[in-house]
Parts: structure tokens; C-alpha cells; sequence
């Protein structure tokens, strides 16, 4: 069997629902997108979402005014549609582009809950959630990094997973089951993808190690080794081209991005605002606040380690209290106006706990739909911890997704952290409570059986 006829063997195989599912979710997000303001992202000067689109439009023709703190790649694809279209039309590019990424994130949710549960019900519920999802929905039509870099890192868990030996159960078809070659072409695609998204949001940069250290559990010191040679150089190849560029550029040597200094001492203070996180550095510094690149990174490393060493326990207090409101607040009810939904619910909690104000939290700003984003939250994540453990007896398909879990909160523990940078969970938390929605499993890991077809990568 050829490998075009396997490709078309594998499109076959997938149920009719799939399509539907994909189609629905591709025309929600492009009915939201569209009747976005396309001109006010660049009315608020100063946001985000200005800031994305006025800097990848001076970096594509290398006028960019400083090196800039995030990776190039979102930069870039913002910046080139601003060259060739109108303003506005660029914006609708970018938000029809992302309308698509984001609809394709559903289609590997569906491949990645399929692979490690072994059922196609499990993959049709993840497509389902991460279709009809109002926070992936709401995402797709902002000018941020998320959703490229979820649909990059989606990506490369599907084609990474995809290699991985797993039990067989009976029914599983050949759709499931792991290339028999020696699959280098594609972990130099999955290495290529984490670049990729690296380049997006570089807070992925030591993830791949974690993963080499997942080829040498599965196949051993030798063939693990190999494999993880592959991986990490065409990773390291693609990273190096942003270092190779800002070192050509601005003379300074930076591996992803050179923004974790501040990050890390955004994370051991409070943050008050822009003028008053260099007001303080300043200070620090003795009145002097150095306008070089490296200088600052020193002095933000400087001044984060000395309020660390200061007050230890007080820093570890304070991470864990900012990652955990970060992790319980879900992404996506800051797209509503109006005063929070969390706040409005403490408030009452704490305060007279009467009928009366039961009605005003019911009342409050767009009620519905941040209660609706709130349940949708803690349903994934609790279901995606009983899929975690009903899916341990395939722990070689699900330890990658397992340690992107750990690894997000554990740098962002240390760095800054907010709702929207924990937002990649979400993906993963869906995979995992489709597979404990779908069915129950063994704990025990089942011996692998001999594919029936022989796959050439």
C-alpha cells in the first residue's frame, strides 16, 4: 500500500459527523469574526492587538523601532497582509485566517482524542466541544497570538503522538495505529511545528526536552536517542533563525524571545501598569532606567531575584495565589463587559447572601454567557482529570499531553500568569474529558499488536 493510498484510505475512514462538526465550527467563527469591527483594533493605541499589528507591519520590511520582546512569527502574519490590503481588509484577512487555524485545532482535538482512547465517540466529542467552545469561538476573532499558537501546538502533538506505539484494542482500525517506519520525517515535522509555535509564544522553548526524554522511556537509550537527536535539531533550527536575525539586527543574542526577564519580575510583583513597572526599576536602579536592551533584561533579573531572595515564602505565596485565580478564571469572559461575574458571585458569597442579591448577580452584565464560559471550564477540566486516569494505561500516547499540562503551570508559577496565557490548556483538558465521556479503560497498559499494513515515512 502506497502512501497516497493510505492518505485516502485515512480521509475515508473518518464519520460523516467529523465534516459536519468542522463545517459548523468554521461557520461560527467566521459569522463572529466578520461582523467584528475591523477598524477599531487600530483606534485603541496602545492595546494589544495595536500593538501586534503596528509592529508586524514595520518588522516585514525591517523598521521595526527596537527589538521587539515577543517571537516573529504572529508578527508576520499580521504584518504582510497590512502591505498588500487596505487596513481593514488586512484585519479580516487575519480574522478569516484564524477562523480557519482554529477550526482546524478541532480537527486535531478529534485525531489526538481518538489516538489515546482508541474510540471514534471520544473524537467526535472533542471535535464537538472544541467546535462549539464560546471561548475558542470569541478567540478566533481577536488579533492575539493564541490562536495560531494553539493550532501550532496542536499540530505538533498530533503528529508527534502519531509515532507513538500504543495497545491495540479490538475494533481499532488502521487509522489508529502508529507509522511502523522509522518515522524521522515526521518528528522533523513535529520539531518543525514546535518551532513554529515557539516563534509564536516562546514560553514553550523547554517543552521539546521533555519530549526527548519521552522517545528515550518509550524506545529505549539507543532508538530513543535518535529520534530525539531529530526532534530537537530541526527544533533548534527553526529557533535559531530569530536568533540569527536579532543578532544580525540589534546585536543581541536571544533564544525565542527576550521578554522572560520581565515576565519573571512582573511575576514577583504586583502589577500597577507600564509607567509604574519601570517607575520601580528605575528607582531600583538609582533614578537610572537604562534604554539597552541587555541592560534591562539584567536589571529586571536583578531586580526579581533580589525580591525572591527577600521574601521567599512571601513569593511563593504570591505565585500560587496569581497561578490559581488565573487557572479557576476562565479565558474568554474578559471578551464581555461589565462588572465580573466572579466578583459579582464573592460579593454575594461574603456579603448579606439574601434573595435580593441573588437577583442581582442574575442580573448582572451579560450573565449568561460568562456562566455558560465558567461551566464549560470546570467541566474540562474536571473530566479532563478522569480521562487522564482512565487513559494511564496508555500513558506512552498521553504523557506528552500530561507534561504540556505540568510544564504550562510550572513556568507560568514562575513568570507572569493570567487567564489568557493558560488558555492553551483548555485544548487539552477537552481531549482528555472526551475520552472519559466515551468510555471507561483498563488500568493496565495492553500489549501492542502488529499493525495489519506496513506505513513508509
Amino acid at each position: 500500500m502506497n502512501e497516497r493510498t493510505i492518505s485516502t484510505h485515512r480521509l475515508a475512514r473518518h464519520p460523516r459527523s467529523l465534516w459536519f462538526l468542522l463545517a459548523l465550527a468554521l461557520v461560527l467563527r467566521l459569522a463572529y469574526g466578520l461582523a467584528q469591527d475591523h477598524h477599531a483594533v487600530y483606534s485603541n493605541r496602545g492595546g494589544d492587538s495595536w500593538w501586534y499589528l503596528e509592529y508586524g507591519r514595520l518588522l516585514v520590511v525591517s523598521q521595526e523601532p527596537g527589538p521587539p520582546p515577543s517571537g516573529p512569527l504572529y508578527l508576520l502574519v499580521v504584518g504582510l497582509p497590512q502591505h498588500v490590503l487596505e487596513p481593514d481588509a488586512a484585519v479580516l484577512a487575519v480574522r478569516v485566517l484564524q477562523a480557519i487555524l482554529s477550526t482546524a485545532t478541532a480537527y486535531f482535538g478529534y485525531r489526538l482524542a481518538r489516538k489515546i482512547s482508541g474510540s471514534v465517540r471520544a473524537g467526535l466529542i472533542a471535535a464537538l466541544a472544541l467546535a462549539l467552545s464560546p471561548a475558542f469561538i470569541l478567540e478566533s476573532g481577536q488579533i492575539t497570538t493564541e490562536t495560531l499558537y494553539i493550532f501550532l501546538l496542536a499540530a505538533a502533538l498530533w503528529t508527534y503522538v502519531s509515532l507513538i506505539p500504543s495497545p491495540r484494542r479490538p475494533g481499532e482500525d488502521a487509522l489508529d495505529l502508529p507509522y511502523t517506519g522509522s518515522g524521522y520525517k515526521i518528528l522533523a515535522l513535529a520539531g518543525l511545528l514546535l518551532g513554529l509555535a515557539t516563534l509564536t509564544r516562546a514560553v514553550l522553548l523547554a517543552f521539546p526536552l521533555g519530549l526527548a526524554l519521552h522517545l528515550v522511556m518509550v524506545y529505549g537509550w539507543r532508538n530513543g536517542l535518535k529520534r530525539a537527536l531529530v526532534l530537537l535539531a530541526v527544533y533548534a533550527l527553526v529557533v535559531s533563525t530569530w536568533t540569527i536575525y536579532m543578532r544580525a539586527r540589534w546585536n543581541l543574542w536571544v533564544v525565542g524571545a527576550q521578554g522572560f526577564s520581565a515576565f519573571l519580575y512582573l511575576g514577583a510583583t504586583d502589577w500597577q501598569g507600564p509607567q509604574e513597572v519601570d517607575a520601580s526599576l528605575a528607582q531600583d536602579a538609582g533614578g537610572q532606567f537604562s534604554t539597552q536592551p541587555d541592560a534591562q533584561q539584567e536589571l529586571y533579573q536583578a531586580a526579581a531575584a533580589q525580591i525572591i531572595l527577600k521574601d521567599f515564602g512571601g513569593w511563593l505565596s504570591r505565585r500560587g495565589g496569581e497561578l490559581a485565580g488565573a487557572f479557576l478564571q476562565p479565558h474568554g469572559v474578559a471578551f464581555f463587559p461589565g462588572e465580573s461575574l466572579r466578583d459579582l458571585a464573592l460579593g454575594w458569597l461574603n456579603g448579606d447572601r439574601s434573595y435580593d442579591g441573588f437577583v442581582r448577580l442574575l442580573r448582572g452584565d451579560y450573565f449568561i454567557p460568562k456562566l455558560v464560559i465558567y461551566v464549560l471550564h470546570y467541566i474540562s477540566i474536571l473530566l479532563g482529570l478522569v480521562g487522564i486516569v482512565r487513559t494511564r494505561g496508555r500513558w506512552r500516547l498521553t504523557l506528552p499531553l500530561i507534561g504540556f499540562l505540568g510544564y504550562t503551570l510550572l513556568i507560568h508559577f514562575a513568570l507572569d500568569a493570567i487567564p489568557r496565557y493558560l488558555f492553551p490548556l483548555s485544548f487539552v483538558w477537552w481531549v482528555f474529558a472526551a475520552a472519559a465521556l466515551a468510555r471507561r479503560f483498563s488500568a493496565d497498559d495492553l500489549p501492542i499488536e502488529q499493525p495489519t499494513h506496513t506505513y513508509h515515512v
